[in-house]
């Protein structure tokens, strides 16, 4: 009998060891994938200020083809439309 307590503590142990193995592990990668969203939350944004700075340009060279219309050969690579 009393090595059945005995086995019953070493399992628990075991047990103990493999579950707090898997918290840290899981820790571990929840703080990562945080850190990779935070990433990708940057990315975005940058994505998005580059965006508006090509849409703005786009509206400039728009309107200065509506006021020069022999530039537009120079903004459409030689070809008119």
């Amino acid at each position: 009998m009393p090595y059945l307590g005995g086995v019953a503590a070493f399992l628990v142990a075991i047990w103990k060891w493999i579950f707090d193995a898997l918290k840290e592990e899981r820790d571990h990668f929840q703080k990562k994938c945080e850190q990779q969203e935070k990433e990708i939350d940057k990315l975005k944004e940058k994505n998005l200020h580059i965006q508006r700075n090509f849409d703005e340009k786009q509206i400039l060279i728009n309107s200065y083809i509506k006021e020069h219309p022999e530039a537009s050969v120079f903004f459409n690579g030689g070809k008119t439309k």
